[in-house]
């Protein structure tokens, strides 16, 4: 994950301390001013200790608090909390590089007796195979799409602002060059195959506003939407495009049958709404309605959107736009997933830092699609993974790029020299 900062690229903004900022909290603020904590750690102290009160044991909570108070110094009240997470059995684990906020506690006795009970309680599953490597190591890619007609692999470039695509047998070359339609930073992408249609968000941030928030302004405003790309013949079609002065950014791409497209703000938690036949966003979800808004998947029937969330999952009817967070047992946490996809009445995640080094989890759902009936671990503890983020379903498969490495992007959204990276491997694991 990125290192803390206003300017923010992806999902890794969701667990850093201090990162959410929707709900004030003006004793809080009080309280920090006098101890010298930042208040926008206050603040999110102040929630999750409401979240905690409202919902007693819930694991991603108690992890988040627990790296509030590792970043102001509180390594006792750290430990207690993740200690009682522990309890909840639902595998979270603050082993680097997942627990950045407990780097300074890396030595403590008392952490790697914790993490050495959650991973013998957890041990690796690896059932993936490697499909292709990328050799442009330095990509920084979020997103990676599949075109079933053409059997084709559409990936996007953080650091380089273009789109690549890769043929059968692991042939890349640049679908769309650094910069080209004014591209930004690419992140979530789909392939619409019936219509023949690539979906891309771009990003381009400038640092301001409110931590954990980016503003746009002027022609970096022509930048940050959605890019709809006719796949026939490469051409840009629309640009979605956020209103000028917009916070937040746009995140990860879900489509229905009828070729409509929802878009998450991880900044604002709103989700956005586009039609594939003119330009055009469309708030579907206000602002601070999923924190942290980021996965985001349609069921298959076209009659609901779940978007995954800071501590969980929310289910979304679309037609009247009604919303409830996903319930669950509390040995099962759906916090922090990255890329979210439904498959068969269940959803399949992307979990990732802070919650965990980085695992894949298949959420089974009851009959009504409203609860998380029991989860199962895919995936978890590859040697291969570094910050896995989205992947695309094939069939009855899951590939994903397994090392991303994007959490080796500077705060000018710049990668190490290629030479100093791991060339990108994407793997395939079955479902």
């Amino acid at each position: 994950m990125k290192l803390k900062r206003l300017m923010i690229f992806v999902v890794f903004l969701m667990w850093l301390p201090g990162a959410r900022v929707w709900v004030a909290a003006g004793q809080a603020n009080d309280t920090a001013q006098k101890k010298g904590i930042p208040p926008e750690t206050a603040r999110e102290i102040a929630d999750l200790k409401k979240i905690l009160t409202d919902r007693p044991g819930d694991p991603a909570a108690l992890f988040s608090l627990a790296m509030d108070y590792a970043a102001i110094g509180e390594k006792t009240k750290a430990i207690k909390l993740l200690e009682e997470m522990s309890g909840a059995h639902a595998g979270l684990d603050p082993q680097a590089p997942a627990g950045r906020a407990f780097a300074s506690m890396e030595n403590d006795p008392r952490l790697r007796k914790l993490i050495t009970g959650i991973e013998k309680e957890n041990p690796p599953i690896i059932r993936s195979t490697k499909v292709f490597v990328l050799k442009e190591a330095d990509l920084a890619p979020e997103g990676i799409a599949y075109d079933p007609l053409d059997r084709k692999f559409y990936v996007s470039s953080i650091s380089k602002h273009k789109i690549v695509v890769v043929a059968e047998g692991g042939i890349a070359a640049d679908f769309k060059k650094p910069g080209e339609d004014g591209l930004g930073e690419t992140l979530g992408m789909k392939v619409d195959s019936k219509r023949r249609f690539l979906w891309v968000v771009s990003d381009s941030s400038t640092p301001g506003g409110a931590a954990g928030e980016n503003v746009r302004s002027g022609g970096a405003n022509e930048r940050n939407g959605v890019f709809q790309y006719n796949l026939t013949n490469g051409r840009l079609l629309y640009k979605h495009l956020l209103p000028a002065r917009s916070r937040g950014f746009l995140n990860d791409v879900a489509l229905m049958s009828t070729g409509d497209a929802f878009v998450t703000n991880t900044g604002t938690g709103e989700v956005f709404r586009m039609s594939p036949n003119h330009d055009g966003i469309e708030l579907f979800l206000p602002a601070n309605t999923v924190p942290q808004a980021n996965g985001i998947a349609v069921s298959s029937d076209d009659k609901l959107v779940f978007v995954a969330g800071w501590l969980g999952v929310a289910r979304v009817d679309i037609a009247g736009r009604q919303l409830k967070t996903l319930s669950k047992p509390k040995d099962i946490s759906d916090a922090g997933l990255d890329g979210m996809y439904f498959y068969k009445g269940s959803l399949v995640g992307v979990q990732n830092p802070d919650l965990h080094p980085g695992r894949i989890v298949r959420y089974y759902l009851d009959s009504g699609l409203d609860r998380i009936e029991r989860a199962e671990v895919l995936e978890t503890y590859n040697p291969l993974f570094e910050v896995p983020t989205t992947g695309a379903l094939v069939d009855n498969s899951l590939y994903f790029m397994a090392n991303t490495q994007i959490d080796r992007l500077s705060a000018r959204g710049t990668m190490p020299p290629a030479e100093r990276l791991n060339k990108i491997v994407v793997v395939k694991l079955n479902l």
